[in-house]
This record gives C-alpha cells, structure tokens and sequence, in this order.
C-alpha cells in the first residue's frame, strides 16, 4: 500500500499546436476580439474609478456620544 506515482495518471500536454492549426484570418479575428475586450476593459476600469471618485465617503459615517457632544456644544 505505497503511494507510487503511476504512469498512466501523468499529464498528457495537448496534442494541438495552435501556432502551426491556425490560418492567418483566424490569427487576426483572435488579435481583433483581443484588442476590443482591452479596450472595453480599460474603459470600464475607467468608468469604475470615476463612479468611485464620485461616490467616495467625505465624512465618517458613525459618530461617537463624544464627538456628537463637541459638535453640539460648537453649534
């Protein structure tokens, strides 16, 4: 009951060679859906940073009975 490697559990590596499988219109149809998901992502990267900056915390949210009490009395 030794725990060996077994040979028939090693990882095949993949049989295909997308370098050599794919055509040229392929390669360019893949670089296009690379390029337009880049850039939607950079703008939705951008988008959130903005909604972040608009919608960022200015004040604590919480007051404790001290703080609530200066803030009386200066009033």
């Amino acid at each position: 009951m030794c725990s060996s490697v077994k040979s028939s559990r090693a990882v095949k590596k993949s049989q295909i060679n997308f370098d050599n499988e794919l055509s040229d219109q392929q390669r360019l149809s893949f670089a296009a859906k690379a390029n337009l998901a880049q850039v939607r992502r950079e703008q939705r990267e951008a988008i959130n940073k903005k909604w972040a900056q608009k919608h960022a915390v200015k004040s604590p949210t919480h007051f404790s009975v001290l703080q609530w009490f200066k803030r009386y009395l200066a009033w």
